[in-house]
């Protein structure tokens, strides 16, 4: 088995999820911001801009719950771990980097979620998200000795991860041909 350096156990790598996770979470509510409202406003013109930050909280909305989906899938993965290999380490390093890249995917996807580029990008990102989830699932199931999963979790947790990334995959095509619904 190759195993991760010394000193790199399952606890300090759930750790440093955990933080990358709570972090991100966090930054992505920043981008909810109200226009700038001048002078004496109204109720209406109040009301009005707030219903102006609607993609915006809709996007939140969505990537609070996504990289919930994934955080869950860590905590079980990690709470099934006997040990972390070099494979799996890298895997997690890979996605906290682009969980930590995901506010400023959901900021452009809130503000400019019409636009095939912008839509594409979120729609990748959670993709190349999926594919880190889907590749640490297929990798524990061939490893059976870094995890204590019967042949059914493996099986459900590869199933899982293969139908996160099928969905991500869909918006990501969806994103060239109707950039405002993926």
């Amino acid at each position: 088995m190759n195993t991760a350096p010394a000193g790199i156990d399952k606890h300090r790598l759930a750790g440093l999820q955990d933080g990358v996770y709570s972090i991100a979470l966090t930054l992505l509510v920043l981008e909810l911001k109200l226009p700038p409202l001048h002078g004496g406003f109204s109720d209406a013109q109040l009301w009005a801009s707030l219903l102006e930050l609607w993609p915006k909280v809709l996007t939140w909305m969505l990537s609070f719950w996504v990289l919930s989906v994934f955080w869950l899938g860590d905590v079980r993965a990690a709470a099934a771990a006997t040990a972390v290999d070099h494979r799996v380490l890298m895997l997690a390093l890979w996605k906290l980097a682009l969980v930590s890249l995901l506010p400023f995917s959901t900021a452009l996807m809130g503000e400019h979620g019409s636009r095939a580029p912008a839509s594409a990008l979120y729609a990748g990102h959670i993709a190349a998200l999926s594919l880190l989830q889907f590749a640490r699932a297929v990798h524990l199931r061939r490893s059976r000795a870094l995890v204590n999963w019967t042949d059914e979790d493996a099986r459900r947790a590869v199933v899982k991860s293969a139908l996160i990334l099928a969905c991500a995959l869909l918006a990501l095509g969806l994103a060239f041909v109707a950039p405002a619904y993926n």
